[in-house]
């Protein structure tokens, strides 16, 4: 028996855990009438987030939210819990489809067979999916590239190498990310290198980190664009003494308190919770009212630095903190999705215009 064919089994009889402990699971449930699997790319504390939001809309709308992912962000391995998914005969089925592309015709299938699906984080633009819940991600780097052009500048350092690293190059939101750095700092007289390869497993990432810091010792900034890549960079340049700047994404602990503990000057949050949240309510309201949600729920860029650093750490830290926060922002901002979606196909080429950091 094929491990698709034993996903598939496992789905739908709802276990909590496979034999191998191979994927995490959780049920909300309150309403056994609608019932969404959410597929994740991988487990660590950022998609922690996204599941978290997940399952608090499931909570907050009645249904039951099964959330799936394993340790490693493997494509295929996701994708089996995709098709499993699909098999299954959940109602709805939310997906982060790491690297586009390849995942197209696992999406084609869901959609062919009626199943509302929603995207998140990463994009598939060329699938029948038209919903997408994420944030610009070439004005992400935009902001986050204009905020180090500015903390540069206040050093008095106005040239020089920045060395750009990528988890997973060839990703098109990490692509879109290093377009937006490089429309700032290109102009500004920057010399920007390649995406260097820096891994998804962490202690790989370290580890190039502190090469690249060896190499390139002269380096004016050093920018991450995954979320594991800040609390490496800033270990990086604590234990070697760099004077260097580093920058990169997301808003984990850790990465909060390097930019407290000033070995990391910048960090681009991208709003996990909404990003599970989100996709988890325009597939219950299609499935439970008939509102079809179609587009781009865009979800804004936090730009967090040594000044605002101490504003985010409570919503970071504490789930009933984030959960407050984000009902009444959902509530402000997203109290109809219809409206407050953009055009789909807006995703297909970053704009000169950054949207306004949240």
């Amino acid at each position: 028996m094929n491990r698709a064919r034993v996903l598939a089994i496992l789905l739908a009889a709802a276990l909590l855990v496979t034999p191998m402990a191979a994927v995490t699971q959780t049920a909300t449930a309150q309403d056994d009438e609608i019932k969404i699997a959410y597929i994740l790319h991988g487990l660590n504390d950022f998609t922690q987030t996204i599941k978290e939001g997940a399952e608090d809309a499931g909570e907050d709308l009645g249904v039951t939210v099964d959330v799936f992912g394993e340790a490693g962000f493997d494509i295929p391995t996701h994708q089996a819990f995709l098709e499993s998914a699909i098999q299954a005969g959940y109602d709805g089925i939310a997906v982060i489809p790491n690297g586009g592309d390849p995942w197209n015709t696992l999406l084609d299938e869901a959609t062919s067979a009626g199943i509302p699906v929603a995207t998140a984080n990463n994009t598939a633009l060329n699938s029948t999916v038209d919903l997408w819940v994420g944030q610009d991600e070439y004005n992400s780097g935009v902001l986050l590239a204009q905020e180090i052009q500015a903390q540069l500048e206040a050093a008095g350092v106005t040239s020089g190498q920045v060395v750009i690293g990528s988890c997973f190059p060839g990703n098109p939101v990490l692509d879109d990310r290093s377009a937006g750095i490089h429309s700032v700092l290109d102009p500004a007289g920057f010399e920007l290198t390649q995406d260097y390869d820096t891994k998804l497993d962490n202690t790989e990432n370290y580890n190039i980190w502190d090469s690249l810091a060896t190499a390139n010792p002269d380096s004016v900034a050093m920018i991450g664009l995954c979320s594991l890549d800040p609390p490496n960079l800033a270990q990086v340049k604590e234990r070697g003494g760099y004077e260097w700047l580093a920058a990169g994404y997301d808003l984990e602990t850790p990465t909060l308190q390097a930019i407290e503990d000033g070995y990391l000057g910048v960090s681009a949050g991208q709003q996990p919770y909404l990003q599970g949240y989100l996709a988890v309510t325009a597939l219950v309201q299609e499935l439970r009212d008939g509102v079809n949600i179609s587009g781009w729920l865009e979800v804004p860029t936090d730009i967090v630095n040594a000044d605002n650093v101490a504003d985010f750490v409570p919503r970071e830290s504490d789930a009933q903190v984030q959960r407050d926060f984000y009902a009444a922002y959902i509530a402000e901002h997203f109290s109809d999705l219809a409206t407050a979606a953009r055009p789909y196909d807006d995703l297909r080429g970053g704009s000169g215009d950054a949207t306004p950091a949240a």
